[in-house]
């Protein structure tokens, strides 16, 4: 996933870009508005980490112009007081969250993972079918017939993942990054135990999966009938 960061401060973009990298996010830094609006023109960003208070062109003209020109972009705001978020509410830009300076990477990542989970693909499907089952993503349920099941929410982010893009390859690291973040369960066999799960609750036969189907060395993609 691809992330840009914006702060007039170099050494602070550096710190930040530096954690995130280490969190396997892809991080482009801009060092002023101006620079931030030419990169996200050409690039597709999955979240934009923007500074408010910066010269000539600060965050706020930034994320009018953004909106303005359709780009829906998630943007997460650092603010230095809180006035500048009453500011930013009031004129309902549309901004998804806001961390107050100081902060530590750990709140920050926190609030990284929250807002890309919440505004991932697929994160409005209200329900699913998937060959002779309905997966209720409100209720946590998967429905076959008069059978009824709970889902685990991983396992519903799972499936609404896969859902986003039916037939592309999500590898485990992919998997893991946008559903969990990669410090909080480090290895492939996370995912590799709740696709055991899922395939049982929704193949017709689990050792010989229809609709959650394994790429070898590359994931697991969905196959919708």
């Amino acid at each position: 996933m691809k992330i840009l960061v914006v702060d007039d401060e170099r050494g602070f973009t550096e710190v930040i870009s530096d954690h995130l990298r280490a969190e396997h996010f892809e991080v482009d830094c801009a060092s002023g508005g101006a620079e931030a609006l030419d990169l996200v023109k050409g690039t597709r960003y999955h979240l934009v980490v923007l500074d408010i208070m910066m010269p000539k062109v600060d965050g706020i003209k930034v994320l009018q112009t953004m909106r303005k020109n359709g780009d829906n972009t998630p943007v997460i705001f650092l603010t230095a007081k809180a006035e500048e978020r009453d500011k930013i509410s009031g004129l309902g830009l549309g901004a998804d969250d806001y961390v107050t300076k100081p902060f530590s990477m750990a709140e920050l990542l926190a609030r990284i993972r929250t807002v890309l989970r919440r505004t991932m693909p697929g994160s409005e499907i209200a329900t699913l079918k998937i060959g002779k089952n309905v997966i209720d993503f409100q209720k946590l349920t998967v429905t076959r017939g008069s059978r009824t099941e709970e889902m685990r929410p991983y396992e519903a982010d799972i499936i609404r993942l896969l859902a986003s893009e039916p037939g592309k390859v999500f590898s485990r690291d992919e998997i893991l990054n946008r559903i969990w973040g990669m410090e909080a369960f480090p290895t492939n066999r996370t995912v590799d135990n709740y696709i055991v799960k899922l395939r049982q609750k929704i193949e017709p036969d689990a050792s010989k999966p229809r609709y959650i189907v394994s790429v070898y060395s590359a994931g697991y993609k969905l196959c919708l009938e």
